[in-house]
């Protein structure tokens, strides 16, 4: 089996398993994040950071995630722990620019220090996750995990067709050698054209703040993918895992999703 025939079986079946749990509504939705947040703590933890699976490290990132996650999601549930899981999560992001446009790729400085404490990475995936989680307690909740997925993954899928198709500049040869100048134009021009007519016609508005606000996140969903792709190269790792054939790992389905993620939010508190 060709390897495009792979990864088009493997991204029918995640389609599968979202949909499938989103007929179950919100708890189902909220068991799929709980779950994925425990493999993505796993993957970064175990194959990238290269932490023994039975160093304490380990055991602390693997069992605070789905812990926490438990009590802000199903115990104590409060506005008040998802308004600092987005804030949170907006400022680590701001910090990750920085890394991705000024560390060299030789320093290693921010690996270093992942690996030092690793055992904070359950909380550090559960504040994307859990800012994923605050979208579901919104009353049109699958409208907006929908567009969500549309605004990033259509990033992805516009930067893979008109780089194939127009692309000849690379991007940032050193991080991604595939990504291409006018895929990511292409990319970004995609997610902000289709999510328009999206929240046109679902949620009957439409401005320039939400354009605008719609590019951000464009621009931010490749922005997570090349974050990962440093990282990556920093700690000569192809993939996050094995996990989904054709596609790699969880952190490779999901790199960009968790940078959108609390930024997203954020444009749904204040302009839908």
């Amino acid at each position: 089996m060709s390897n495009t025939n792979l990864r088009i079986i493997s991204a029918l079946v995640l389609v599968f398993i979202v949909g499938l749990a989103a007929y179950f509504g919100v708890n189902g939705l909220k068991i799929l994040l709980l779950v994925a947040g425990t493999l993505l703590v796993d993957e970064v933890t175990s194959n990238l950071l290269k932490v023994n699976r039975n160093h304490i490290s380990y055991l602390v990132a693997i069992t605070t995630y789905p812990l926490f996650f438990i009590l802000f999601n199903y115990i104590d549930v409060s506005f008040h722990y998802y308004n600092y899981f987005i804030h949170t999560g907006a400022a680590i992001n701001t910090l990750l620019i920085a890394y991705l446009f000024f560390e060299p790729m030789e320093s290693k400085f921010i690996v270093t220090i992942m690996k030092k404490f690793s055992f904070f990475m359950g909380m550090f995936f559960l504040i994307p996750m859990s800012s994923m989680a605050f979208i579901l307690t919104y009353k049109d909740w699958a409208w907006l995990i929908l567009l969500m997925l549309l605004v990033n993954f259509l990033a992805d899928t516009g930067a893979w067709f008109f780089g194939k198709q127009f692309g000849n500049k690379k991007l940032w040869p050193a991080i991604s050698p595939k990504k291409t100048r006018v895929g990511a134009l292409g990319g970004a021009f995609t997610s902000v054209f289709v999510s328009s007519i999206f929240i046109y016609f679902v949620f009957h508005k439409l401005n320039i703040f939400i354009i605008v606000s719609l590019l951000i996140l464009a621009i931010f969903a490749q922005i997570g993918d090349l974050i990962e792709s440093k990282l990556k190269r920093q700690v000569d790792v192809k993939d996050s895992s094995q996990l989904i054939p054709g596609h790699g790992g969880i952190y490779d389905r999901l790199d960009s999703l968790l940078f959108v993620a609390p930024f997203y939010v954020m444009m749904v508190k204040y302009l839908l």
